[in-house]
């Protein structure tokens, strides 16, 4: 007989008593409320009796409780799916299978986005359901050592082919390719019109340009924000700078799973105009802490996680409810934000505790 109320959704997810699951659980989010599990079970209940919105929350608050829960992110994915996000859902799909590369949902998902090619439409409940994340097949104990330690050994010996075929797997992004600068703008791309804090050479601002086209290509968000970030403040001329602002609207949002170029204090201090809405992820300690309903801020002391060096500290303003343990170290995922001359602030996306 189940011990706790987890042993028993556990016990109804496994037979698949969604109404029951929920019925369960809804009533205990306040006392396991720092429980990513959970949040898991109680999403995927939501997920399969068809409320996307509550499976939505659900799942990201696994998410900013443990971001390494492969089954919430699972989820996550196949709520964009539904909701027809395909950009989103592929960057999750990808993110997992780097993590677990026999997921076979994932890479469900993943080949379906790839022959169904670039949608904005949500696809039918029938198809979707195919993508959500059931109970694993229960196998016997010795079978199950032996295929796990055949698994492991394999993952460590292909895992370098396995995550670049992966990449090479994930659709194009699409709508990037299609802007493009047009001859004249390649002709004269600067110009001496307006105000601009940094001076680009033609050659300087044709690459800037070039480079954030490729970075999004290969879904390095992060880096192509700082390439149009430097066209923006610079001299490139007006129909320069309104294509970079036409790339910058295909940015998806940060994620702890995935950031191939992970930008420090040092990068961010010396040239914040560069950074802003750029995705970091930094750890360090809170302090000065101010909570009010919905939100907080505090002041983050980069680096100090290991209370061995301090490399500075930054303002992180919370929009969600958030709780923060003096002297317990944190791992801040954020966007830069008001960069104005040196100063800048954190918009906070999700904390870790170490």
């Amino acid at each position: 007989m189940p011990k706790n109320p987890l042993d028993e959704a556990e016990s109804l997810f496994r037979r698949h008593r969604w109404a029951d699951l929920i019925s369960l659980l809804e009533p205990l989010s306040a006392v396991y409320r720092e429980n990513a599990r959970f949040f898991v079970l109680l999403g995927i209940a939501y997920l399969r009796k068809e409320d996307s919105g509550g499976a939505f929350s659900c799942f990201r608050r696994a998410q900013s409780i443990d971001f390494r829960d492969a089954d919430a992110a699972l989820g996550l994915a196949a709520v964009y799916v539904r909701r027809g996000e395909s950009d989103k859902a592929v960057q999750l799909y990808v993110e997992i299978l780097e993590r677990r590369p026999r997921d076979r949902r994932a890479r469900r998902g993943l080949d379906y986005l790839r022959k169904s090619g670039p949608s904005t439409e949500a696809i039918s409940t029938a198809k979707a359901r195919r993508l959500y994340p059931a109970p694993p097949f229960r196998a016997g104990l010795v079978l199950s050592a032996v295929a796990a330690i055949a698994a492991i050994a394999l993952a460590i010996w292909l895992y370098p082919m396995v995550a670049s075929g992966i990449r090479s797997a994930a659709p194009r992004r699409a709508g990037v390719s299609d802007i493009a600068l047009s001859s004249e703008e390649s002709a004269s791309p600067v110009g001496s019109a307006g105000g601009f804090d940094i001076v680009l050479t033609e050659k300087e601002a044709l690459e800037a340009f070039d480079a954030a086209k490729r970075l999004f290509s290969d879904y390095r968000d992060e880096a192509a924000l700082v390439e149009l970030n430097r066209l923006l403040s610079s001299n490139a001329t007006r129909q320069v700078k309104a294509k970079a602002e036409a790339l910058a609207r295909y940015v998806r949002e940060p994620s702890f799973l995935s950031m191939p170029d992970r930008f420090t204090y040092a990068d961010v201090s010396e040239s914040p105009r560069l950074y802003e809405g750029v995705g970091v992820i930094w750890k360090g300690l809170p302090a000065n802490v101010e909570s009010s309903a919905g939100g907080a801020s505090f002041d983050l002391l980069v680096g100090y996680h290991d209370k061995k060096r301090l490399e500075g500290i930054a303002r992180v303003r919370v929009s969600f409810e958030a709780r923060l343990a003096p002297d317990r170290p944190v791992e801040v995922l954020a966007r830069v934000r008001n960069t104005e001359g040196s100063s800048f602030f954190l918009e906070c996306l999700a904390i870790h505790e170490q």
